[in-house]
């Protein structure tokens, strides 16, 4: 029934063809500038040349629904809350100046994610490409889910994700990543196999060569004396479970990411039972 109440309430926000406020804003406390590494700044005009790495905060400044922790950490949330029409859809592209584009190049993603309180009010959608680099829809993703994990494990506040990931959702990554660029990830093409955690393997590689893992230097932190948790794992970020070198499913899931074992635990994901 609660899921059901949110559902309406979130209907009932769904914009409709105008940027009128539908929902309640992201928390205003104020908050760090983004890393120093970061070279990308918040877009400054609505028409830009190519595809958007960031949204124009004019546009999409992000927007709420009131909704509690529990609420977010239902299984099922956010599928019962979402609803963009596809009406809606085509204003973000216009508004954005993208009058042309290929069967998936592009989601219209929500800045602030479902799974963190957000709105589908057109004041939080915007055309995130999935083939910029290293900055793109694939990343975002990711983050999206490791602060939903963070949020519901109770290790990190929900105003602050969702302020966090509002203002420069790259500068959130590089927060709590601890990277300046994207980890090495590997995402799905259209042939779909069974894998582990209830996942689908739709990689074009087969089975046994996944890339190798890359090592960021702002990841190198030397010699620890738990050498078993400065290796690399394989993070299955949907399923929130991690794989160890060796498993058969390691880099081999729909979706994740390489980093150590130290890093998996502190962002809330845990050992596949399994692995």
């Amino acid at each position: 029934m609660r899921l059901l109440a949110i559902a309406v309430l979130a209907l009932a926000g769904t914009a409709t063809g105008c940027r009128a406020p539908s929902s309640s804003p992201p928390s205003s406390a104020p908050i760090a500038a983004p890393p120093a590494s970061t070279t990308q700044s918040a877009p400054g005009a609505t028409h830009q040349p190519g595809p958007p790495i960031l949204p124009d905060p004019r546009l999409t400044p992000g927007a709420t629904l009131t909704v509690t922790t529990d609420d977010l950490c239902t299984p099922g949330y956010a599928r019962a809350v979402r609803d963009v029409p596809v009406e809606v859809k085509r204003e973000v592209y216009a508004e954005y100046g993208i009058t042309d584009h290929e069967p998936g190049e592009y989601e219209i993603d929500h800045l602030i994610s479902l799974e963190l309180g957000g709105s589908n009010s057109i004041q939080n959608l915007w055309p995130q490409s999935y083939k910029t680099q290293p900055w793109n829809a694939h990343v975002k993703d990711a983050l999206d889910d490791a602060l939903h994990r963070l949020v519901c494990a109770g290790q990190l506040d929900l105003k602050t994700a969702q302020h966090d990931i509002s203002t420069h959702w790259i500068g959130a990554y590089q927060k709590y990543f601890h990277t300046d660029r994207p980890l090495t990830s590997v995402r799905a093409s259209r042939r779909r196999q069974p894998t582990a955690e209830g996942e689908v393997n739709t990689g074009s590689e087969p089975s046994g060569t996944a890339p190798a893992p890359q090592t960021p230097a702002s990841l190198d932190t030397g010699p620890q004396p738990e050498t078993g948790l400065t290796e690399r794992v394989w993070v299955n970020t949907r399923s929130g479970k991690y794989f160890r070198p060796g498993s058969r499913y390691y880099g081999q899931t729909k979706e994740g990411q390489y980093m150590t074992e130290t890093e998996a635990r502190g962002l809330g994901y845990a050992a596949a039972r399994r692995d």
